[in-house]
């Protein structure tokens, strides 16, 4: 069984930028791919990079690769 996730009430965010420090949710195609803590992001808002948690190696995201974020509101 997985674990499930509580989808974030805001829905995606486009300023990737102002969610560093935050921890969000990353969707490809509507699939959930990671959930983590934001470490930085582009000023323009097209990477961001989540920080490495446990077993999961810090991670680059992109939004030309088709990439999604929102803020993750459940427990974590």
């Amino acid at each position: 069984m997985s674990p499930t996730f509580p989808v974030a009430p805001a829905g995606d965010r486009e300023d990737w930028a102002q969610l560093v420090g935050g921890i969000v949710e990353v969707r490809l195609n509507g699939s959930l791919v990671r959930v983590g803590k934001v470490s930085q992001a582009s000023a323009d808002s097209t990477i961001l990079w989540i920080e490495a948690d446990a077993v999961e190696p810090r991670a680059l995201f992109a939004k030309s690769s088709g990439y999604r974020v929102r803020p993750h509101y459940g427990m974590f």
